[in-house]
């Protein structure tokens, strides 16, 4: 079994560990931001999102012209009156 000062030992590695991991995600952060990296990233993103969105709005447009059209299309034709004919007249015939 584990002494208590084993897991002492284990238990302050654990803590050395995870605060130079801490310190190495904050210099790494640093870094980025430093050389420009993150912004441009970020502008990047910015670019992406706006054009998916107007990607979005066409395509909900071009669903919405197509739906009118069709529910157009689908509504049933206006009856129209028969024509009338017209009939010639005969004179009627002389015995």
């Amino acid at each position: 079994m584990a002494t208590k000062k084993e897991n002492d030992r284990v238990g302050a590695l654990i803590r050395e560990v995870e605060g130079l991991a801490k310190r190495l995600r904050t210099d790494i952060r640093k870094r980025a931001e430093a050389a420009g990296f993150l912004k441009n990233l970020k502008m990047a993103a910015d670019k992406l999102r706006k054009r998916a969105a107007i990607a979005a709005a066409q395509v909900e447009k071009y669903v919405h012209q197509i739906r009118k059209e069709l529910e157009a299309g689908a509504k049933p034709a206006k009856r129209t009156k028969p024509k009338k004919r017209k009939v010639a007249i005969v004179p009627p015939a002389s015995a």
